[in-house]
């Protein structure tokens, strides 16, 4: 979906870095012009796939390099929930694993 060869800025010829982009999801630049024909031909229906895709746990970046041209590194994007909701998870895992070694502990004796 992305723009064609490469990100804006993008370094090439590296092989250890950082990158920092903020793609705007509403500015055709974004988008190479084959995923916006495809998806109604506008910009607002490229993003709405991208988000859908992103919703669906279908959105990845990958990486190509002159080495692996079809791609050396893919990674799918993950949604993270910002907030206490994290720690809550951790904490009822935690509380889960206490009480099932007490129900082991139990049964065991």
């Amino acid at each position: 979906m992305t723009t064609i060869p490469r990100f804006a800025n993008f370094p090439t010829g590296v092989t250890s870095g950082t990158y920092s982009n903020i793609l705007d999801l509403l500015v055709s630049t974004t988008y190479n012009n084959t995923f916006i024909t495809a998806n109604g031909g506008t910009v607002q229906g490229a993003r709405n796939a991208f988000l859908a895709a992103l919703a669906g746990n279908k959105a990845y970046l990958n990486i190509h390099s002159n080495a692996f041209p079809g791609g050396e590194i893919r990674g799918f994007f993950v949604q993270q929930v910002p907030g206490p909701l994290p720690i809550f998870g951790v904490g009822a895992a935690l509380a889960w694993s206490r009480r099932l070694r007490r129900r082991l502990a139990a049964s065991a004796t």
